[in-house]
């Protein structure tokens, strides 16, 4: 049973109400009355609350006292939850330094995680998008195949999903996708056993992406239209901003520039809203090929 003055806010983080999450926690921070555990804990939901609303620098302010308290009350376990969790924030951020620092004091102590089952497959997902941020890929997928067994063995059929993902980003970025491919029709597998919208959505992007790489650009085409369809269930501001950005990359290729620019304008738009520096990026990078291309002409 939850410790009554943590309650409510682990309430919220459960529920995905994380305004409300952060509203509580930050009421609890403020009151003072919170020692021990229950301190660390509230700091950790904050730092929840913040990441999951693209508060990320908050989150890793926040994250960073949490362990401090955790550390002083030499509580091993909970120490290498925070960072495990701290690691993700400073991914986040593109920081793969720090996120290194925390991933590797938590191998040095395996103790603390090695029961842990599900913390030992957030350290190896985690691990492997910090490769995969260096574009050390090989590294990157072996890591996040790892981390997606292991969450496969514990029923954590979302989080098992995600780290496909990350392994099938790593070889399209790595330029190989024939590698892709069978890890692209094991999360179409997936998602056929375990519906997600959310992340279906995701997955057809990843499907634009790997159609682009293969050179068949009619086909990526029709993956971009299909993500972008008004009123598709589980699409967010990051699968328009990617559609939007695959497809302006396509429409260059195909010779049709305005359209390109069309959706260059769409992909910003989306990547700002979503606040996600890599997105931005991508869409910079459709702009400034755009530019390249208007100095040809």
């Amino acid at each position: 049973m939850c410790p009554v003055p943590l309650a409510r806010l682990r309430q919220h983080l459960a529920r995905g109400e994380y305004v409300q999450a952060r509203r509580e926690a930050e009421r609890l921070i403020q009151t003072g009355d919170l020692a021990g555990a229950d301190r660390v804990h509230a700091y950790r939901g904050a730092a929840l609350a913040h990441y999951s609303l693209q508060g990320v620098f908050a989150a890793v302010k926040l994250g960073e006292v949490a362990l401090g308290l955790a550390q002083k009350l030499s509580d091993g376990e909970l120490s290498a939850r925070l960072r495990v969790e701290l690691a993700e924030f400073y991914l986040a951020l593109g920081d793969t330094h720090m996120a290194r620092e925390h991933l590797f004091r938590c191998e040095e102590e395996p103790a603390t995680c090695g029961p842990q089952p599900a913390l030992k497959a957030r350290l190896k997902q985690d691990r492997g998008q910090m490769h995969r941020l260096r574009k050390e890929y090989d590294e990157a997928a072996a890591s996040l195949l790892e981390a997606a067994d292991l969450y496969g063995r514990e029923g954590s059929h979302r989080q098992a999903l995600e780290a496909l993902r990350a392994v099938v980003a790593s070889y399209l970025e790595g330029g190989r996708p024939g590698l892709a491919w069978p890890v692209l029709e094991r999360v179409s597998a997936c998602l056929q056993e375990h519906p997600d919208e959310e992340l279906s959505a995701l997955h057809v992007t990843d499907l634009a992406h790997y159609y682009r790489l293969v050179g068949d650009l009619r086909v990526s085409m029709n993956f971009c239209e299909e993500a972008l369809i008004p009123g598709r269930p589980g699409v967010d501001d990051r699968v328009l901003a990617t559609a939007s950005a695959i497809a302006g990359a396509n429409a260059l290729d195909l010779g049709s520039r305005q359209e390109a620019q069309s959706f260059a304008e769409l992909a910003m738009e989306y990547a700002i809203r979503s606040k996600l520096p890599h997105l931005m990026n991508q869409a910079s990078a459709l702009r400034a090929r755009l530019q390249q291309d208007e100095g040809k002409g």
